[in-house]
């Protein structure tokens, strides 16, 4: 057990296990949980000065004592950022639960605390109630962690990114015995897109899961356009992620802790649309708010303003938004004067604007003003090596949305997944993940629990509820451990064979570790 999980500590966080013995003899033993120690850990460190170790924890998991650190130069450049810690700290307590420990809450809330004081940033742990656990401000904020509460609590997601008048948060829930226990939370600002670590994508907090070459061409191309301050235009199907790029490009610029503002073009009347993107003035029309309404384009000053189905925009409209693009200033309905406006405009659509243009639909010349950069997105047929990352991306989310245990999909199932055409894209793929994830009880996700469209007819019973008294052990149990046999097998036990398991299995190399700890295989 001590060998899998140090390898896993080595792997994931790139730590020192092994510590000299002069260290070891000055560190402090744990009698429960685990201790962390800023250094030098005692004022009788005779290497005090020179140090090697920005933090050094230890640990006692079944009767054994661990001790690690956190180097200050480490090969793979992870940096000491609340996302590395939070993570480390989340794989220990899963292991002293693995274990059946009871786990001091008192040691957890100075842990959280002591991590808290050592980071530049303010950070913020509640209870599931809503009670400030644990915070730490290095510069007074406005908002009342109330008020912080309440949108985290409305953000529905265990984990992302919510925005509020004190720029970004951060944050990641806890659940204890499939209920919400906690969420912790911490400011963004601090981290720069070079300091993210290995728990998140490297290319920011907004996670595009993507491997294939030409979608990280399409990734690459977009981080250098977001750091300017042109108009992009972005195309693909249905379902391809328009927006979440459109966000992407938002959060990468330096207008990043400013508004962004969406609006889809085709879900609002056209009597509507124009009121909505330009705003009125007060009288400007029957039913019009006293002291007039600011537009979208008012209220995305300073920031980034999306505008989807950009295609659907009426044609009397197009020459207005033209106007905007050519002379950054925005003028109400009713009014007499025009205002300045200093936005970045993100337009996306799912049709043809060159048909369009043809068909006299749409503005050749307001084309041509959005086109400055423009970036296709591929649909999901034409990148199917991507479909078992992205399966395994909205499963591992997923399970933790529905408080469910990790599960993977069987070859059998992965296979149909990656035959078939995706209409609807990654949209479409995450609506098939949740509802597989919504019938299978198991840890195995076989085509039975598939939607019924996906098999091309084939004749496949329907899922049955798991029978609990049924004197076998549980097949799909069975077939995990089956499967890991062979695949160790087949790779070996080192570390690097491991690795390789997982990327296989389409799991983390944590989730592995806790696998053969359950099924015993060392």
């Amino acid at each position: 057990m001590r060998k899998d999980f140090t390898e896993a500590l080595k792997e994931i966080f790139g730590l020192v296990t092994d510590l000299p013995k002069k260290c070891l003899s000055l560190i402090p033993h744990p009698q429960v949980g685990y201790r962390v120690l800023s250094t030098p850990c005692t004022p009788n460190c005779p290497e005090a000065a020179t140090c090697p170790y920005n933090l050094i924890l230890t640990f006692k998991l079944k009767d054994e004592d661990f001790w690690v650190a956190f180097p200050k130069k480490r090969e793979n450049n992870v940096t000491l950022t609340p996302a590395l810690l939070l993570k480390f700290l989340l794989i220990v307590l899963e292991n002293l639960q693995a274990l059946e420990q009871e786990v001091d809450n008192s040691l957890v809330k100075n842990a959280l605390q002591f991590l808290a004081s050592q980071l530049d940033t303010n950070i913020f742990l509640f209870d599931s109630k809503g009670q400030v656990i644990v915070s730490q401000s290095t510069s007074p904020i406005s908002i009342s962690t109330f008020d912080l509460w309440e949108k985290l609590n409305q953000a529905g997601e265990p984990e992302g990114l919510i925005e509020t008048t004190e720029g970004n948060f951060y944050y990641r829930a806890f659940t204890k015995n499939g209920k919400m226990a906690g969420i912790l939370a911490w400011k963004t600002e601090p981290i720069q897109p070079e300091e993210t670590d290995s728990y998140f994508s490297k290319d920011s907090i907004f996670i595009i899961p993507g491997k294939n070459p030409r979608f990280l061409e399409i990734k690459k191309l977009v981080r250098q356009i977001a750091i300017t301050n042109n108009t992009v235009l972005l195309q693909g199907e249905s379902g391809t992620g328009k927006e979440l790029f459109a966000r992407y490009i938002h959060y990468l610029s330096p207008r990043k802790d400013r508004p962004f503002i969406a609006i889809n073009c085709a879900a609002i009347p056209e009597n509507l649309l124009e009121s909505e993107l330009f705003g009125y003035e007060d009288g400007s029309f029957t039913g019009a708010r006293r002291g007039g309404k600011p537009g979208k384009f008012e209220l995305a000053n300073g920031g980034t303003i999306f505008l989807d189905e950009i295609g659907d925009m009426p044609i009397q409209l197009q020459a207005k938004l033209l106007r905007v693009l050519e002379e950054r200033r925005v003028e109400r309905i009713g009014a007499t004067v025009s205002y300045p406006v200093d936005i970045r405009i993100i337009a996306a659509t799912n049709k043809n604007l060159q048909e369009l243009i043809d068909a006299k639909l749409f503005r050749e010349d307001l084309f041509f003003r959005l086109n400055v950069f423009p970036v296709h997105i591929p649909p999901l047929r034409e990148r199917r090596d991507d479909i078992p990352l992205l399966l395994d991306f909205y499963l591992k989310n997923i399970c933790l949305e529905q408080n469910k245990p990790f599960k993977i999909f069987s070859p059998e199932a992965v296979q149909i997944l990656k035959n078939y055409h995706w209409p609807g894209n990654v949209r479409e793929l995450k609506n098939v993940v949740a509802y597989a994830v919504s019938l299978c009880e198991g840890d195995i996700i076989t085509p039975p629990f598939l939607p019924k469209y996906l098999l091309n007819g084939s004749l496949v019973s329907t899922p049955q509820p798991k029978v609990i008294n049924s004197g076998i052990p549980n097949l799909e149990s069975r077939k995990i451990k089956e499967r890991l046999e062979i695949l160790l097998a087949e790779y070996g036990h080192s570390t690097q064979a491991k690795r390789l398991i997982a990327q296989e299995l389409g799991v983390s190399l944590a989730t592995l570790y806790r696998w053969l700890n359950k099924y015993r295989l060392k």
